[in-house]
């Protein structure tokens, strides 16, 4: 905790994992939010994180998109490698997955991604979990298995009433900012 004109201030990191960049924008609300909350941030992509010190930080926040059911590796090995540290720290986990876009399949995202990575790299529960929706990008190349997956995407999406040629970001903004507000209360 840093004291700046004799006011406490909370120091936080927020590290992400990201492939296509839906979690790194999510990362970069979380760490508007708490600034504009007097939190003291630093945003960091897991990917570039090579020896930082995670002891000078009250609060840690770790997220990574989802990908074929997996988590980045850059954002577990930030977990494996510092579970030592993050045992006397507060810390959240958030993700952004299309698990979240759907009420029926939220449970079982908020487990296989959270409680799991949750009770897999971590020695107590976090403050916080976050599933966040993910974005639909017909136009992404994101390699044979999209091309694969689409067609039922596009299916379903017909069945919902939207159309599959257009770019659909079920993220919620405002979820997001509250979840990123009350980490800190």
């Amino acid at each position: 905790m840093i004291i700046m004109g004799g006011v406490n201030m909370m120091k936080g990191l927020v590290v992400y994992g990201t492939r296509y960049g839906t979690a790194k924008e999510i990362a970069e609300e979380i760490s508007r939010t708490l600034k504009d909350e007097n939190v003291d941030v630093n945003l960091l992509n897991a990917k570039e994180i090579r020896d930082h010190d995670v002891l000078a930080y009250d609060l840690i926040v770790v997220g990574s998109g989802i990908k074929m059911g997996k988590w980045t590796k850059e954002s577990i090995n930030f977990l494996k490698k510092n579970r030592d540290i993050l045992s006397n720290k507060k810390i959240a986990l958030f993700v952004s997955c299309g698990a979240a876009n759907k009420e029926k399949s939220k449970a079982n995202g908020q487990e296989r991604y959270l409680d799991n990575i949750s009770r897999d790299y971590l020695t107590h529960k976090p403050i916080a979990t976050g599933l966040f929706g993910s974005v639909y990008d017909p136009n992404a190349n994101n390699g044979l298995m999209f091309k694969f997956i689409n067609r039922f995407i596009r299916k379903e999406l017909e069945k919902e009433g939207k159309d599959p040629t257009q770019r659909i970001d079920y993220r919620n903004w405002d979820e997001i900012r509250t979840w990123s507000k009350n980490l800190i209360k």
